[in-house]
């Protein structure tokens, strides 16, 4: 022990460990550096991020940490500290989200930014309008101020938001401030940073899930050099060793900012407003759709309202339909899909020579196989929900956990007889294909973009009018920018609406909002149809309208009288198990440790929507509570008496 000049508290990624101790004698090692480490059972040497140094020997014999070359900034280091603790988890979880699988490749070397293109000027850009330039003079406002600050950008779909941005990002710029730039889905980079590299006339390194290795590596490198100003990318890249003092999160409402499994379980909204409380930072969160939480606390005024209730050159939103399926079902077949007004909106504007978005938010063929003898619908073996049946690979899939299955299986009450109901995306395509011969349709969904880069070849062949009806899931309902799209047809616009969770209502609004936002950006007498069995949902009349201020406030009320975000903090406990009999003894006994707790409200345990996937039975306990910290400190209470073979998972912000 005598040997060591210092004991190093390394946290090492891929484990569930908090910190290990190791000898070091050398003294550049400091918090923040990464080291090698030897494990008992590893062949391979390990890295790891040096929490702290101190000369506290433990009576155990220490093995050695040896130096790697790289400091991580004591903000990169607080900022992991923080979210493992915020969100729960072990450190060990934590890192692996930090860091890259293999960290040595992306340490080898150290490239930067490589400046504004030599001999060329910014971009010019179209001529603000009055909402865009009020709008940008009250960000640039702000972004010269120091400590925190936050605004939301709530502008209506094809109101010019990224304009907006590039505005704000070039003021940055010349300030010599960072910029994180985030968007809410992988296929929507390249032409967020199309827009970007143009406008500012630099290349702008992006990070995202399904990179290629080079491209990760190249990236990470120029984030290591300290004087690259900008970055962007999905969620993940808030995790990146980067310095911001702006962050962007456009399409701020999107369910994909929040990480679900594996832990940490962080939301990018609340990572992004602890670094800019930590170290002074604007937060620009922008929406035609604003989630509740956000909208609530700029109508409370912690965040800057700034509101852009038009489209560039007085375009109008475009006139929405509503196609009661109930009555247009009598006019034709009842296994069409496209009712007779959709099917001649599309044909005219093929005719036209203009495209068309068709959303049907439903993977496969048809979604249930059901059993002509007993009448079941035919369920996945390991998780509790139908199976989908795929034309195109002519097999049965579980959507939950990906398991394929012949589609002549015998039904477990031993029938060979079957028949397929519900329709989906595929038969969508084959029936548009069979009515409307002069239809290029583009199908984009999980099972037509599992290949690196196909999303993006895709959308691209779909903007340089090869195709001129994109029929997608939700993925075409996100910020894309389409000029000649002047229809938009919502399929089987129910789906989704009655999901037994209090978000479901703002996430269909959002969903009809978003999608419809695609029609007539720069095209007039554009128009949405939306197909419906139940047209006088209230969610529904407050998107037909385009009204979000009467949706907001509706909603509002109604949270508020229920105790739910944002007038409350809200996490839940996942308790799953592969005996049943456990996992409710667990969840129970878990709840009534709870229900001692001062300060807090618990709903549960209850079973999930799915109730059983990839094996395990789960069941779940919902907390709230207006302060986090009455949340947190009986959760820590509770989870030390969980018992073996039951697996625990917390999710904050959820």
């Amino acid at each position: 022990m005598e040997n060591y000049f210092a004991v190093a508290e390394v946290c090492i990624p891929n484990t569930i460990l908090d910190n290990l101790s190791f000898g070091i004698n050398d003294q550049s090692i400091v918090r923040g550096s990464v080291v090698e480490v030897s494990l008992k059972g590893r062949k391979k040497p390990l890295l790891g991020l040096v929490l702290s140094v101190h000369k506290n020997f433990p009576k155990f014999k220490l093995k050695p940490a040896t130096a790697c070359g790289h400091v991580f900034s004591e903000r990169y280091v607080e900022t992991f500290l923080w979210c493992a603790n915020y969100y729960m988890c072990s450190l060990g979880e934590a890192l692996t989200a930090f860091w890259p699988v293999d960290l040595r490749k992306y340490l080898l070397s150290e490239s930067g930014f490589s400046g504004f293109k030599d001999g060329q000027d910014i971009c010019s850009a179209p001529v603000l309008t009055v909402e865009q330039r009020n709008a940008v003079d009250a960000l640039i406002e702000m972004l010269h101020a120091a400590n925190f600050r936050g605004a939301l950008l709530h502008g209506v779909t094809g109101s010019g938001k990224t304009r907006v941005y590039l505005e704000v990002v070039r003021e940055a710029l010349s300030l010599g401030l960072k910029t994180l730039i985030l968007v809410p889905e992988i296929n929507l980079t390249p032409q967020t940073r199309k827009r970007f590299e143009d406008f500012l006339n630099c290349e702008i390194p992006i990070l995202h899930s399904k990179l290629g290795a080079k491209e990760k590596r190249k990236t990470w490198q120029r984030l290591l050099n300290p004087h690259t100003p900008i970055l962007m990318g999905t969620r993940s890249a808030i995790l990146a060793p980067f310095e911001p003092q702006l962050i962007i999160i456009d399409e701020e409402h999107d369910a994909s900012y929040k990480q679900q499994d594996p832990a940490p379980r962080y939301n990018v909204r609340e990572m992004a407003f602890h670094i800019a409380h930590k170290y002074g930072a604007l937060v620009i969160l922008g929406s035609a759709t604003p989630s509740l939480e956000t909208y609530g606390n700029a109508k409370n005024g912690n965040l800057k309202l700034i509101e852009m209730k038009s489209r560039p050159g007085g375009l109008p939103l475009p006139k929405v339909i509503i196609a009661d399926m109930k009555e247009e079902r009598k006019k034709q077949d009842k296994d069409l899909m496209l009712s007779p007004i959709l099917r001649d909106a599309l044909s005219k504007t093929i005719s036209e020579g203009n495209q068309a978005i068709i959303l049907l938010n439903r993977r496969g063929y048809s979604t249930n196989r059901i059993c002509e003898e007993c009448g079941n619908p035919l369920q996945c073996t390991d998780c509790n929900v139908a199976l989908v049946y795929h034309k195109q690979h002519d097999k049965l899939a579980c959507h939950y956990c990906g398991k394929l299955f012949p589609t002549d299986i015998h039904c477990k009450c031993g029938s060979k007889k079957f028949a397929f109901f519900g329709s989906g995306i595929e038969k969508a395509e084959e029936e548009i294909k069979e009515w409307l011969p002069n239809a290029k349709v583009l199908r984009l969904d999980a099972d037509t973009t599992s290949g690196l880069g196909t999303t993006e070849k895709l959308l691209q062949k779909f903007r340089d009018k090869e195709c001129n009806v994109l029929l997608g899931t939700q993925m075409v309902a996100k910020g894309h920018d389409f000029p000649d799209v002047s229809l938009v047809g919502i399929l089987c616009a129910d789906i989704g609406s009655s999901i037994p969770d209090f978000r479901a209502g703002e996430r269909y609004f959002q969903l009809l909002t978003q999608v419809a936002g695609r029609a007539g950006r720069f095209l007039e007498n554009s128009q949405v149809i939306i197909q419906t069995f139940c047209p006088e949902n209230p969610v529904m009349q407050f998107a037909i309208k385009h009204d979000y201020q009467g949706f907001s406030k509706t909603e509002l009320t109604e949270r508020q009288e229920a105790f739910y975000p944002p007038f409350c903090k809200i996490t839940q406990i996942r308790i799953q198990a592969k005996d049943k009999q456990k996992l409710q003894m667990a969840a129970s006994e878990a709840a009534n440790l709870l229900g001692m707790e001062h300060g807090i409200k618990i709903l549960g345990p209850a079973e999930p929507f799915v109730s059983k996937a990839q094996k395990y039975f789960r069941m779940v306990i919902t907390i709230k509570s207006e302060n986090p910290a009455n949340i947190k400190n009986a959760i820590k209470n509770v989870l030390p008496k969980t018992p073996k073979g039951v697996d625990v998972r917390v999710d904050r912000d959820c």
